[in-house]
């Protein structure tokens, strides 16, 4: 296939080089990073990552961010994979620590895009991606807000949290000449990372390892139930039951666009995991997905779809045939239909209640740094602050953004949003189809949680930049087989970007 010359690719020569370009150290970066961690766990010497894992995921992310965007994408959804363990298995063999640097690893690797976006700025002049200035601008704004309010340090961690997947999204969006590429990439990092967060779920529930029971207990989180076998809800490698929910419904979403002997074990690993986790908001969101696709999905997909449902649903069958794992999540499913007796509903409807007009009338914004686990650092023993839990993202934004903060941020994803959405004469595209529904099921999470920042936002704005890129390639190929050659076909691209 042609590849089109684009305004991308002509402004920096040195990006997105094929990935057959990239030196042997490269292509070899992840593996050995990864082995360099492992190292230091299996002879006991944990305490050593606090170094070696933020230093080593730099330098990977150094030597991947402009040469092999794709290798990169993958990458750094491994770190939001497998980051939570690590820092859990340092703290098992070096002892407790309530600030852990290795934590912040997949943000700051994250931000690398940043350096490469700063190279493409004038690029945000056009419609397909105008959309990230006012999500930016409002971010900063309440950024900048919450330095005066909370602090430097409060405010900064708050806003790699807001921004990092913010950048990713818009970083694979400008590299869609790569999208082949990238979309492969990402596919294979999800089936094997489904495959182990699925799996390690499923042993976290039947046997539950030292180090997660001791996390468990060192950070107190009741909602997660007790730190003993078949009695707690699954976490896997994530900090908690909601985002490795989210996250797993994320990836088996994608997973119909997979090939492979592996995708059905990791399909079915995901599922159980996802049951497991008892996050009734997860599984109507799984639901909401599968329903979507089926009347998005090109007609001949649809088969496909429907075959690889009711095989997860045949591979879930030996699980709930375990009598306490059929009850509790029975038992879970049942709230659904009596949600005037159930507590966290009930505790959701008071907040709602409570702090509606609050959060609609909050001007100027509480600030980036006045919420979530950025509150340790405004407090001097390292604990969470008293607005540490959020239980809904539809006010946190008004709250914390404030009215100028928030015009932007949601003028902003509702232009992505409809852009993404905007067929545009594209031809079909089962992955593309598959991360528009990711995003928009993400999106839609909103009203429980803030779905849009960490790892969930990750999925949503990183999904969201792959239907571009899916979409931006796909117009290019129809135009490189239509077009001629020459200053002619120059004249037309540069009216395709400028009309795109």
């Amino acid at each position: 296939m042609t590849v089109v010359t684009t305004g991308l690719e002509r402004s920096h020569h040195g990006a997105g080089h094929a990935i057959g370009d990239l030196p042997s150290v490269g292509k070899l970066a992840a593996p050995v990073f990864w082995f360099l961690v492992a190292m230091p766990v299996l002879v006991g010497k944990a305490g050593l990552l606090e170094i070696i894992f933020p230093v080593g995921a730099l330098t990977v992310g150094a030597l991947l961010v402009t040469r092999d965007p794709a290798r990169f994408a993958a990458f750094t959804w491994w770190l939001w994979f497998l980051t939570p363990e690590v820092r859990r298995l340092v703290d098992y063999q070096a002892g407790w620590s309530v600030i852990s640097p290795v934590m912040v690893t997949p943000f700051a690797v994250g931000a690398m895009t940043w350096l490469v976006i700063g190279q493409y700025l004038p690029m945000l002049r056009y419609r397909a991606y105008f959309g990230f200035v006012p999500v930016m601008l409002g971010i900063f704004y309440a950024y900048f807000n919450g330095i005066t309010q909370a602090g430097v340090a409060a405010a900064t961690f708050a806003l790699l949290n807001w921004l990092v997947p913010v950048t990713l999204g818009l970083y694979v969006a400008l590299h869609w000449p790569l999208y082949p590429q990238m979309r492969d990439a990402v596919l294979r990092a999800f089936v094997l990372g489904l495959a182990l967060v699925g799996g390690y779920g499923l042993i976290q529930y039947f046997v539950m390892p030292a180090w997660d029971a001791r996390w468990l207990i060192n950070v107190g989180m009741t909602n997660q139930g007790m730190p003993l076998p078949m009695q707690v809800r699954v976490f896997s490698t994530l900090n908690s039951s909601g985002p490795m929910a989210f996250l797993l419904v994320t990836g088996l979403v994608v997973l119909p666009a997979a090939r492979g002997i592996l995708v059905p074990v990791a399909g079915a690993l995901a599922l159980g995991s996802l049951l497991l986790s008892l996050v009734r908001a997860a599984w109507l969101a799984g639901l909401f997905s599968f329903a979507w696709l089926l009347l998005t999905m090109p007609g001949r997909h649809r088969l496909r779809l429907v075959a690889v449902g009711v095989g997860l649903v045949l591979c879930s069958l030996p699980l709930l045939s375990v009598p306490m794992v059929s009850q509790a999540i029975i038992s879970r499913f049942d709230t659904l239909n009596s949600m005037e007796n159930d507590r966290s509903y009930q505790e959701r409807q008071e907040f709602y209640g409570r702090f509606l007009i609050q959060a609609l009338t909050e001007v100027r914004g509480a600030g980036l740094g006045t919420i979530d686990t950025a509150t340790k650092l405004t407090n001097e023993d390292g604990q969470l602050g008293a607005m540490a839990f959020f239980d809904s993202g539809i006010l946190r934004v008004p709250y914390e953004l404030g009215w100028p903060g928030t015009l932007g941020y949601v003028t902003g994803i509702i232009a992505l949003t409809v852009g993404m959405l905007r067929r545009g004469g594209a031809p079909p595209d089962p992955f593309a189809r598959c991360a528009e529904t990711a995003a928009l099921t993400i999106l839609g999470c909103m009203v429980f949680e803030h779905t849009l920042v960490k790892v969930t936002g990750v999925g949503f704005w990183f999904f969201l930049g792959m239907a571009m890129a899916a979409k931006n390639h796909g117009l290019a190929s129809q135009q490189a087989a239509i077009q001629p050659t020459g200053p002619g076909r120059q004249f037309q691209e540069d009216k395709q970007w400028t009309e795109a």
